[in-house]
């Protein structure tokens, strides 16, 4: 995966745990993770949020999206491990997602933190 995927993946998956501003789309053109649909985000965050807050470090929560019309549903496997805990954050985990789609994945694993107020954060641990 290229360096610009990766950073645009990373402020994707961060946006559906917390707001944030999108990445200018030209760095998400070829993402898996853009083809979820806008309808299924709010249970792609569930998931997500599931994987986080309940999930053991290794077992795997998975997640797949409705059909589209003409295009294959996007399945996802998120994965926490590495939990610790920090001085600025209750606890942080390492989220592995495998997206994959009509034969594609991609792999991603990013640090998040729990903050004071119980929302996750993308963070650089």
């Amino acid at each position: 995966m290229t360096g610009p995927k990766v950073f645009a993946g990373l402020l994707l998956l961060a946006s559906v745990i917390a707001p944030v501003h999108a990445a200018p789309p030209v760095y998400l053109n070829h993402s898996i993770i853009v083809n979820i649909p806008k309808a299924d985000l709010p249970s792609f965050r569930a998931a997500v949020s599931q994987a986080l807050n309940d999930s053991a470090d290794g077992q795997t929560t998975n997640w797949t999206s409705t059909k589209q019309r003409g295009r294959a549903p996007v399945s996802v496997a998120l994965t926490p491990s590495q939990t610790t805990q920090t001085q600025k954050a209750d606890r942080c985990r390492m989220l592995h997602g495998r997206f994959t789609q009509s034969g594609g994945k991609e792999d991603w694993s990013f640090w998040f933190c729990r903050q004071p107020e119980g929302n996750w954060k993308a963070s650089s641990h």
